[in-house]
C-alpha cells in the first residue's frame, strides 16, 4: 500500500513540476516590428542577413498601402495601428515628442490624460481630422490601446528626420503604429538616435550602434518594439539630388548598416518571438510606375511561405489594416473596432519567386487596365451612337445591307468582350504585350465560335451571355481566379476589393443571366420553372461569402431575377408586389449575413455587420453616405458613365422615332422585352445600393441596349428591305 501511495505522490510531483515548463513553452513572445520605409522586395533581398534568413524561413507578402481619403506614408502607418483605414490629412509629419516637463503639462491640459514616455502632442487634431474627413469610422491607435489595456508595453525606436535649409524636419510617423488612442507610447528613443554623416542623405544617418543597444534595452523592458530605420526613407527623399553612382554608393552603405543591425536582431530574439520587416510605403519611383504594393515579411517559427488574410483571400497579398490585428493576435488579443484580419501562414518553398511573378503580372494588368477599359467603353458607346444615327438616317446610307451587317458585328463585340476579358487570364500571361495579345486572341476565338454555331443574331448574343454567366458561376465556386486576374475586374494595387465578384461583373451577372434565360425561353429551350432554379444558383454563387461575396449584387440580382420570374408568369404587378421585391432583397442580405457569421468567412458583409454591432445604426448611414459620394465622384470622372449616357440617348431616340417601336419589340419578342424590363430595374437598384453603382449599371446595360439595337436593325432595316422586295 505504501508503495502505491509513494508512486502516486511521485507521479503527482512530476506532473506539477512539468506544468510551468509547458506553460512557459506556450507563453507569448516579444514582437519586433522593423520598418524599412520606401523600399521594395528587391532591396530587402540585397541585405545579406535578410536574404539568408529568407532561404530557411519567413512568410512574405505584398501589402496594399491604401489609407482613408488618400494614399501616403502617414495614412499607411496610421491604418496599420488602427486596423482600419484612417485619415490624418492635416499635416505631413505627426508631432511625436519625448516627454519633458513642459510638453507633459501641455499634453495633459489638452487631453486630460497622463502623458507617457512619448506622446503625440497634436493627438486631438489627428482624431478630429479623422472624424471630420474619415469615411470608415476607424479608431486611431487601436493597436497600442489594446496592448496598453492588457498591460503590455510598447516602445518606438528611430525616426525618419531630415535636414532641409539647415533646419531639422522631424518625421516620427512610426509612432502612429504603436500609440494608444490618446497618442501615447510607453517608451523608446526617437530623439537621440541619429548621427551626422556627410556621406549620407541630408548629412545624417541612423546610429546603428546605438540602435542595437536601444533595441536590446527595450527588448528586455517591452513587449512590442516598433523600429524605424530611417535611412531608407531619407535616401528615397534625396534621390533626385544624386547621380547614379552616388545613389548606388549611399544605398550600398545603408544596406551594409541595416545588415549589421538585422544580424544582431536575429541573434537577440527567442524562439517564441515574432519579427516583422516591412516597408510602410513604396519608394517614389515604384509608386510613380504603379508598383504600389509594399513588401512585408513575418518571421515566426522555422517554416517559410506566403502571408494571406481574410481581408484579401489572396496568397501573398495582404493589407496595411491587417498589421495591427496580426500583432494583437500574437498576444492572443482582439479589438472589435479593427476591421483588418490576422495573417494566415501558407507553406510555400518558392515564396519569393511566386511573389515576384505575381507582382509583375499585377503591375502589367494595372498598367494597361485604363487603356483596355477605355478602348472597350469607347467601342461600345461609339458603336451604339453610330448605329442609332445610322438607323435614323437609314434612307441616306449607301450599301445599306452591307453597312448595317458590319455595324451589327461591331456592336455585338460589346457582348463578347466581357467574356473575353474574363477568360483571358487562363493564359497566365504577365507582360502588357502578352496580356493584350491574350485578350485579342480570346475575343477572336469567341467571335468565330459564335458565328459558326449560330447564324441568328439573338441566338449568338444569347450564347455569349449564357457562357458568360456559366463561367462567372464556375469561377465563383472555385475561388474567383478569373475574376481576380482579369483587366475589367478589381485590382489589388487599388485595394477597393480583393476577392469575389467585382462591381464591373456585378452588372454583367445581373443582366447577362436575365438575357440568357430570356433567349432560352424565347426559343423554348427551357421550361419556366428552370428560370427560378437557375436564378437561385446564380444568386447563391455570386453572393455567398466564400464565393462571389457581393452584397450589392445580391440585392440587385434578387430584385431583377424575382421581377423577371413574376413577368414571365404574367403576374400582375401592383404595390404589394413591389413591396415584396423590396422585402425579398432585404431577406437575401439578412440570410447571407447569417451565413457569413455562421461560416466565419470574414467577408465584406461580416465586416459591415460587425461595424453595425460596434457602432450602431450610424454605421449604416456612414456606409451608404460613402457609397453616394463614390457614385457622385464616378459620375464626374469614370469613363463608364459614357455607356450610361449613350444608353439614355438610344432609349430616348427609340421612344420617339420610329413611333411605338418598343411596343413592336414587346409584341414580337415578349419574353425578351420582359427580360429588358427586369434588367433595367436591376440597373436602377444597383445604382442605389452599390458604391460603384454607375460601373455596375453600365455593364448591365450592355445586355439590354445591344440586343435592343440589333433587334431594331433587323426589324427596321432588313424587314423594311424585305418588304420592298
Amino acid at each position: 500500500m505504501k508503495k502505491k501511495v509513494v508512486s502516486v505522490l511521485i507521479t503527482l510531483m512530476i506532473f506539477l513540476v512539468s506544468i510551468p515548463k509547458y506553460s512557459f513553452a506556450d507563453e507569448h513572445g516579444k514582437v519586433i516590428f522593423i520598418n524599412m520605409n520606401r523600399t521594395n522586395l528587391n532591396t530587402m533581398l540585397s541585405v545579406p542577413t535578410l536574404k539568408k534568413e529568407l532561404k530557411n524561413r519567413g512568410y512574405v507578402a505584398l501589402m496594399n498601402i491604401r489609407g482613408d481619403g488618400g494614399t501616403d506614408d502617414r495614412r499607411s502607418y496610421a491604418s496599420m495601428g488602427a486596423g482600419g483605414r484612417v485619415n490624418v490629412s492635416a499635416q505631413e509629419y505627426i508631432d511625436f515628442q519625448e516627454l519633458t516637463k513642459e510638453n507633459g503639462k501641455v499634453f495633459k491640459s489638452v487631453t486630460g490624460k497622463e502623458p507617457k514616455a512619448i506622446n503625440n502632442i497634436d493627438i486631438n487634431k489627428s482624431i478630429n481630422d479623422n472624424i471630420e474627413y474619415g469615411q470608415y469610422g476607424s479608431m486611431l491607435g487601436a493597436l497600442g490601446q489594446t496592448l496598453s489595456e492588457n498591460n503590455l508595453k510598447t516602445a518606438v525606436l528611430g525616426n525618419s528626420d531630415k535636414i532641409e535649409n539647415g533646419e531639422l524636419v522631424k518625421n516620427r510617423n512610426i509612432g502612429l503604429v504603436a500609440m494608444d488612442e490618446y497618442g501615447r507610447i510607453d517608451g523608446g528613443n526617437i530623439d537621440n538616435i541619429n548621427v551626422k554623416d556627410e556621406s549620407m542623405p541630408y548629412g545624417i544617418r541612423t546610429d546603428y550602434n546605438k540602435l542595437i543597444k536601444e533595441t536590446q534595452k527595450y527588448y528586455n523592458e517591452s513587449d512590442a518594439i516598433f523600429v524605424d530605420l530611417g535611412d531608407t526613407y531619407r535616401l528615397d527623399q534625396y534621390r533626385l539630388f544624386l547621380n547614379d553612382n552616388t545613389y548606388k554608393s549611399m544605398k550600398a552603405n545603408i544596406v551594409k548598416n541595416i545588415n549589421k543591425y538585422l544580424k544582431e536582431v536575429f541573434n537577440m530574439v527567442g524562439e517564441n518571438d515574432v519579427v516583422y520587416i516591412s516597408s510602410a510605403f513604396p519608394n517614389d519611383l515604384d509608386y510613380k510606375n504603379r508598383r504600389r504594393l509594399s513588401p512585408i515579411i513575418k518571421f515566426e517559427g522555422n517554416k517559410k511561405g506566403l502571408l494571406s488574410s481574410a481581408t484579401t483571400r489572396r496568397e501573398g497579398i495582404v493589407a496595411n489594416i491587417d498589421v495591427g490585428v496580426d500583432i494583437l493576435n500574437e498576444f492572443g488579443l482582439k479589438n472589435k473596432n479593427m476591421v483588418g484580419r490576422s495573417y494566415e501562414l501558407i507553406q510555400k518553398d518558392d515564396n519569393i519567386g511566386y511573389i515576384q511573378h505575381e507582382f509583375v503580372k499585377m503591375v502589367s494588368v494595372s498598367d494597361i487596365r485604363a487603356n483596355v477599359v477605355n478602348t472597350f467603353v469607347g467601342i461600345v458607346s461609339a458603336s451604339w451612337v453610330i448605329g442609332m444615327i445610322a438607323i435614323l438616317l437609314r434612307k441616306y446610307v449607301p450599301y445599306k445591307e452591307r453597312v448595317f451587317n458590319v455595324l451589327k458585328e461591331l456592336i455585338k463585340l460589346g457582348i463578347i468582350m466581357p467574356l473575353a476579358l474574363l477568360l483571358a487570364p487562363v493564359f497566365n500571361f504577365k507582360t502588357p504585350m502578352t496580356i493584350t495579345a491574350g485578350i485579342v486572341l480570346t475575343t477572336l476565338i469567341l467571335y468565330i465560335l459564335g458565328r459558326k454555331l449560330f447564324k441568328d443574331d439573338i441566338k449568338q448574343m444569347g450564347f455569349f451571355a449564357l457562357v458568360t454567366i456559366i463561367v462567372i458561376v464556375i469561377d465563383s465556386v472555385f475561388g474567383t481566379y478569373l475574376m481576380r486576374n482579369n483587366i475589367m475586374s478589381y485590382d489589388a494595387i487599388i485595394g477597393a476589393r480583393y476577392y469575389g465578384i467585382g462591381n464591373e461583373y456585378e452588372g454583367v451577372t445581373i443582366a447577362s443571366a436575365v438575357f440568357a434565360m430570356a433567349v432560352l425561353l424565347n426559343y423554348k429551350k427551357i421550361p419556366k420553372w428552370l428560370v427560378a432554379l437557375m436564378s437561385i444558383v446564380i444568386l447563391i454563387t455570386s453572393a455567398y461569402p466564400s464565393m462571389g461575396a457581393n452584397v450589392g449584387g445580391a440585392i440587385s440580382e434578387s430584385v431583377a431575377y424575382l421581377l423577371f420570374i413574376l413577368l414571365i408568369y404574367d403576374v400582375k404587378l401592383d404595390f404589394k408586389k413591389v413591396i415584396l421585391l423590396g422585402v425579398a432583397a432585404v431577406a437575401v442580405v439578412v440570410a447571407f449575413a447569417v451565413l457569413d457569421v455562421v461560416s466565419g468567412s470574414e467577408s465584406h458583409l461580416s465586416v459591415f455587420v460587425n461595424q453595425i454591432l460596434v457602432n450602431g445604426p450610424g454605421a449604416i448611414l456612414q456606409t451608404f453616405g460613402r457609397k453616394i459620394q463614390m457614385n457622385m465622384k464616378l459620375a464626374q470622372t469614370s469613363v463608364w458613365v459614357n455607356i450610361l449616357l449613350a444608353g439614355i440617348f438610344i432609349i430616348a431616340m427609340f421612344i420617339f422615332k420610329p413611333p411605338r417601336h418598343f411596343r413592336e419589340i414587346a409584341k414580337k419578342y415578349p419574353i425578351l422585352f420582359k427580360g429588358f424590363i427586369a434588367s433595367m430595374v436591376g440597373c436602377i437598384v444597383t445604382l442605389l445600393v452599390n458604391d460603384s453603382g454607375i460601373v455596375a449599371a453600365s455593364t448591365a446595360s450592355i445586355y439590354i441596349l445591344i440586343p435592343i439595337i440589333i433587334i431594331s436593325i433587323n426589324m427596321i432595316i432588313f424587314n423594311e428591305d424585305n418588304t420592298k422586295n
